[in-house]
Formats: structure tokens, sequence, C-alpha cells
């Protein structure tokens, strides 16, 4: 009588997928372990402010000049409820650097991925961060970035991982062109035939953000 050779109870190929299958998933479900949820809250409203040690109106956010640093890791989510207090004017926030994906209605690009924010009315992003680095949010609406509408967003590594490098301390400047005039005479005359140049920024501001 022939011999029936041995037959595996579960062929190679099932074997191999059933392990890779397992480590995906445990992968997926870490990551979504670790992951957060960042939330923001920023009410933009124009404000008297010496930046360079002269008064003026600035944009401000919650108060403050420039806006609050938005922190957050590799892979978290952010959402950032925008309020705008303007009387007459619409706002949207730019995210710059964050690629966006799956995302593009939040990417804060007037008339591109959304309407601006009407005054007295809100508007909610919300969007993955999944690279790390310094980024900044700024103004994407008429001259309102120049106005200071800005701020710091930086993305960390996942919790549990480290810098491949060594230093010994972080620090975040927030660096930008300021000019004495408003942002309304400057728009006007960068519009007009012939333009009428603005002149060279009064001083280059620097902000120190302690995260």
């Amino acid at each position: 009588m022939a011999k029936v050779a041995n037959q595996p109870l579960f062929p190679l190929p099932f074997l191999v997928f059933f392990v890779l299958s397992i480590i995906f998933g445990f992968g997926i479900t870490l990551s979504k372990a670790v992951s957060q949820t960042r939330y923001y809250k920023f009410e933009v409203d124009y404000m008297f402010w010496s930046p360079d040690c002269v008064e003026n109106i600035v944009l401000g956010i919650n108060g403050t000049f420039p806006g609050p640093p938005i922190r957050a890791n590799v892979n978290d989510t952010v959402v950032v409820e925008v309020i705008n207090n303007l009387s007459t004017e619409g706002v949207v926030i730019h995210w710059h650097g964050i690629l966006q994906r799956g995302t593009p209605w939040a990417d804060g690009t007037a008339s591109i991925s959304q309407c601006p924010i009407n005054p007295g009315e809100n508007f909610t992003y919300e969007f993955k961060v999944d690279k790390p680095g310094t980024y900044f949010y700024h103004g994407h609406f008429g001259m309102q970035r120049a106005a200071g509408l800005y701020g710091s967003l930086i993305v960390d590594l996942e919790e549990g991982k480290k810098e491949p490098f060594q230093y010994d301390e972080e620090i975040n400047l927030l660096l930008s062109d300021w000019w004495h005039t408003s942002i309304q005479e400057q728009e006007v005359g960068l519009k007009s035939n012939p333009m009428r140049w603005i002149g060279e920024p009064q001083v280059v501001n620097y902000v120190h953000i302690d995260n």
C-alpha cells in the first residue's frame, strides 16, 4: 500500500497571512490607543498691542498676540473651533505644512476649500497630523496674517519615541515683518495702479513662545 504523506493542518500561505494579520491589526490598535484628539477654541478679534513698543492694532486670538501655540503628537487629531468676533471681515485660518490627507475642506484657504467665516459665526477645523515638525498657522484672508493672525503648530513624535539626536533645550521663535501702517493702507497701496509700495517693514518682530 502506498504511503500517504502527512499533510499540515493549515497550508503555509494561510499561516503567513494569519500571522501578518495579527501583527498588522495589533499595530493599528496600538496606534489608535496612543493617539489623542487635541481641542482648541480660537476667538479672533482686533485689539491694541505694542509689538515693538509702538502701540498699534493687531489681530489677536483669545486676547493674545501672536496666537496660542498648538502642540500635538504624530497621528493625533487636532480640532480647532474658530469664532469670528470681527465686525466687518471674514476669517479663515490655514494650517501651513499640514498635508490634509482626507480633509481638504480643513485646509483654510478662502474661496478654495471654504467660504470665509462671517462675522459673529464660527467654523470647526478637524484634521490629522501625520508628520513631525515645526509648522505654523496663519490667516488666509486679505492681509490678516500681516496684522498678526498667526501662531505656531508643533507636531512631536509619537508617545514613547525619541529624537535621533540630543539637544539641551527647545526654543520656539516666531519671526515676522511688522509695519506701522494699517493692513488696510497696505492692501490699498499694493492693489493701486500704479502700485504704491508699502516700504520696508519697520521691524522684524520675534516672539519667544513657551510651549
